[in-house]
């Protein structure tokens, strides 16, 4: 069963934006252009850039209910972006997860992503999940905060291992080839991506208080019988409890994108709040040198005087496209780049 407890700060957690805006990157001017046709090529990969999604919608999906933050029942929901043509044939999915400090953020925050990653042979997905972790004051930072952002993490992991099981049980309705599904998400997202991703049973006592299974359940039930794959990961300015846990049995192909001076989520690592047992997070940095020292690819795009929230969407998507596109047909790599460059360009 997977545990997961994270300590934030409620003071730091307020500066982690609800989607992915506090900094952007400007395209250098040796970026790839696209053409008429509204498609960039990049190493003979060739990307739809269009901002007119071409595929079909189904939005509003409900893959559960359960208790909230204030023990109110309440509906989670998904929206399901296709292909153009769709009909009976079956895609690659990228499941996302939306940013917001685990307090606000939803599912339409990705759609423009979404749109794009459709628009190129990919079914994706955007998932809401339960927020809130009833704080009484904004400017206060206290331990007792911190424990409710611990459940409030514990309900967001919750929410996307249910997400998973019910998006591969429904694989054939949604185009999905389950067997080819990857995660990705932005900042708290991203955060959640990574803990669904590599925190193990075995790794239980470290992180996680006893008493949450009782009152709120297992995080992920019954995921070894759900019969999908996860292929690789897509981390937006997110991070982990320790790299340390990744092994060379669960360790996925990885594409990060951070700033170096991000003050949201560490890029290097760091406690958060100057509580006893304080958790501490790994960024980009410590998790690209682990899964490099694994033998697993990993791309960094990296923003040396970045903050929280950076590169533009079309060259993130790009590169993630690049990233997919390479992990299916077996191609890997072990990039760490600075700046506006596509490791598309780099082997």
């Amino acid at each position: 069963m997977l545990k997961i407890i994270i300590s934030f700060g409620l003071s730091v957690l307020l500066i982690i934006v609800l989607t992915s805006c506090s900094h952007f990157l400007k395209p250098s001017k040796t970026a790839k252009k696209p053409n008429g046709n509204n498609t960039v090529t990049v190493n003979n990969f060739s990307y739809d850039t269009s901002n007119v999604f071409k595929g079909s919608v189904v939005k509003n999906v409900v893959y559960n209910n359960a208790a909230n933050y204030k023990g109110a029942e309440q509906q989670l929901l998904f929206d399901v972006y296709k292909p153009a043509n769709a009909n009976e044939k079956k895609f690659p999915a990228v499941i996302l997860i939306h940013g917001g400090s685990f307090t606000g953020g939803d599912k339409n925050n990705l759609a423009s992503t979404c749109s794009k990653l459709a628009n190129n042979g990919y079914v994706a997905v955007s998932v809401n999940y339960r927020l809130g972790w009833g704080f009484i004051s904004r400017t206060a930072t206290t331990c007792d905060d911190t424990n409710h952002l611990k459940q409030a993490m514990y309900r967001a992991a919750q929410d996307v291992h249910t997400a998973l099981r019910y998006i591969a049980k429904h694989a054939d309705e949604y185009n999905i080839d389950k067997n080819w599904i990857f995660i990705g998400g932005q900042s708290a997202g991203a955060i959640t991506v990574l803990l669904t991703a590599y925190l193990k049973d075995k790794d239980i006592a470290a992180f996680f208080p006893d008493d949450y299974i009782q009152k709120f359940g297992p995080p992920d039930e019954d995921d070894t019988n759900a019969s999908f794959n996860l292929k690789g990961i897509i981390s937006m300015w997110g991070a982990f409890v320790n790299p340390e846990l990744i092994t060379s049995e669960t360790a996925l192909p990885t594409i990060f994108f951070q700033g170096e001076k991000d003050k949201a989520v560490p890029f290097y690592s760091k406690p958060f709040v100057p509580c006893d047992n304080s958790t501490i997070l790994y960024g980009t940095s410590p998790l690209y040198n682990r899964l490099k020292v694994l033998g697993e690819t990993v791309i960094a795009h990296v923003d040396p005087e970045g903050g929280h929230g950076v590169f533009e969407e079309n060259f993130r998507v790009e590169n993630i496209l690049c990233f997919l596109n390479n992990v299916r047909q077996g191609i890997k790599k072990q990039v760490y780049l600075t700046g506006i460059q596509y490791s598309c360009d780099k082997y």
